[in-house]
């Protein structure tokens, strides 16, 4: 799945509030940044003037403790998107790809449990 046509409907309402896991392949951002796994950006017209949105990610200059770094978000790596009025999360493919395994009940839970009501006559 592209993120790329969904990046570019988020980006025509405003700035984009983007969370990005900086320790994926690819990232860069200072290194200070990058002590943080999950780290929110903003990007638009007026923060960073010079984005570009393609096919491999998302490259902007930005600004971090007066300094100018150019920072580059894979898609792979952007876990969320938002705007003012909507948002969207990307699931870690990974986390389906894990094998489940019923657990057997236990034997307490095995046994029919008697109701609470009774009949009184």
């Amino acid at each position: 799945m592209s993120k790329l046509p969904i990046f570019n409907w988020f980006f025509s309402q405003g700035d984009v509030l983007m969370t990005v896991n900086t320790h994926s392949d690819g990232v860069s951002v200072p290194s200070h940044v990058r002590q943080q796994e999950i780290v929110d950006f903003i990007v638009g017209v007026k923060p960073t003037p010079k984005l570009v949105a393609g096919d491999e990610g998302v490259t902007a200059s930005m600004k971090f403790s007066g300094a100018i770094h150019e920072c580059h978000f894979p898609w792979s790596s952007i876990v969320q998107m938002s705007v003012q009025d909507a948002v969207i999360q990307f699931r870690n493919p990974a986390a389906f790809n894990t094998k489940f395994e019923p657990t057997q009940p236990q034997e307490s839970q095995a046994r029919k449990k008697r109701g609470n009501l009774r009949i009184v006559k």
